[in-house]
């Protein structure tokens, strides 16, 4: 739950506030901001269906800390360059699902939407200040230093860092 709070309140924020922010600067229009999130949408879709078709991943733990990392970058990255890994959330979602105990399943995905969905979406003036103050660069290295946490947290995390999708 941790490695999923952490990604959200690093990727909500600049994806949410900053695209705006970054389109109204380049001049990208509401088609622009509209091709980045199509461009997330895919990522997000492809690998659900990666998921989805293939079912294992070996050191699912692993792949997801290391996604994490890696996505972290791309956001720091996306004030320059708009790119961003999708493997990571999908993955969280999946490990969730397999490690929980199937009798506390239903509160494990409440407490997963109040984080994403309830918690997550108050990073959204906290990144509109911070942008408005120091530009989208910094606030944006901000935001990706949050999201490197949750995929550290993930490394770190033994049982995470373990865990193992089941094999089809």
């Amino acid at each position: 739950m941790i490695v999923v709070l952490l990604g959200d309140l690093g990727f909500t924020g600049p994806l949410n506030v900053g695209l705006a922010v970054l389109s109204e600067q380049r001049g990208w229009g509401a088609s622009g901001i509209g091709w980045v999130l199509a461009g997330f949408g895919v990522g997000a879709g492809a690998a659900s269906l990666l998921l989805t078709v293939r079912g294992h991943v070996p050191r699912t733990g692993l792949v997801m800390g290391w996604t994490m990392v890696v996505g972290a970058v791309s956001i720091g990255a996306l004030a320059h360059l708009p790119r961003l890994a999708g493997l990571s959330g999908a993955l969280c979602n999946a490990l969730i699902q397999t490690e929980c105990d199937p009798a506390y399943l239903g509160r494990v995905s409440a407490v997963a939407s109040l984080g994403s969905l309830g918690i997550a979406p108050l990073s959204f003036p906290v990144t509109g200040a911070a942008i408005g103050a120091w530009g989208p660069g910094p606030a944006f290295a901000v935001s990706a230093a949050v999201c490197a946490l949750s995929g550290v947290y993930a490394l770190a995390a033994r049982a995470v860092r373990r865990a193992e999708l089941p094999k089809t």
